[in-house]
């Protein structure tokens, strides 16, 4: 392949390169893809050769591809490698512009937009949730609860108790504000639990949540969805 003859390595000198190593690299991907040297169904390649031609460890470069997958702009294949989405690229290339244009700042109102959307939802909830919704919240927080046991990636059943408790809001327009914000709200998710602590911390939140939602206590409920966005939000702004 071309760009691994090519590329150049990240330039470490630049200002903020050893925090942001992982952007540097995501902004790289993309350009491939925006000139072509990259297309839609096309492998990337590997975390050891990204690794090698960008002269970094592999930790960035896993950072970075998990930040394209979040995003929509990749698919990891289990056992196949990691492949450039057959999808819109120009949207995928518009969020990833979004994403790094200021990270932190981003993600700062990122939690602004899910205090809106999420506390609002969860009130909603404990007034409208059926048998069927506190079957379904009661099951990923079950999944969750497993998953910490075994140390398993815990992102999917928390991002599926939070979708959960979007749709027991049983409000349309929220649910659907909230899927246009999918991907961010998944690389959050993500950045926030990947502190292991957080992690049971975040499952006693789901729970509390859950039991407000079941006793149709909505405000509580809601008081206590934001208590957990903001314990979130902290977690990240510690950790970055």
């Amino acid at each position: 392949m071309d760009i691994l003859r090519t590329t150049q390595p990240i330039d470490r000198t630049a200002e903020g390169s050893s925090d942001n190593l992982y952007i540097q690299i995501v902004e790289r991907i993309k350009k491939w893809i925006i000139d072509g040297d990259l297309k839609e169904g096309d492998k990337i390649p590997s975390e050891r050769e990204l690794a090698q031609i960008f002269n970094v460890s592999r930790v960035p470069v896993r950072e970075a591809i998990k930040v394209l997958e979040f995003l929509g702009a990749v698919q990891n294949v289990k056992g196949a490698g990691v492949y450039v989405k057959k999808i819109d690229i120009h949207k995928i290339i518009g969020n990833i512009d979004f994403l790094l244009a200021d990270p932190k700042h981003t993600l700062e109102e990122l939690f602004e937009a899910r205090e809106l959307l999420e506390t609002q939802a969860t009130y909603y909830a404990a007034l409208r949730r059926t048998d069927d919704d506190i079957i379904k919240m009661k099951s990923f927080v079950i999944e969750m609860e497993k998953d910490i046991e075994l140390e398993l990636d815990v992102t999917k059943a928390s991002t599926d108790f939070h979708n959960a408790v979007i749709n027991a809001g049983h409000n349309s327009v929220i649910s659907v504000m909230y899927q246009v914000l999918a991907d961010l709200l998944q690389y959050s998710r993500e950045r926030s639990l990947k502190d292991p602590m957080h992690q049971k911390k975040a499952l006693s939140y789901h729970k509390k949540i859950l039991q407000k939602i079941i006793a149709g206590n909505p405000k509580e409920a809601k008081e206590t969805a934001k208590e957990h966005l903001v314990t979130a939000e902290e977690v990240i702004s510690r950790n970055d």
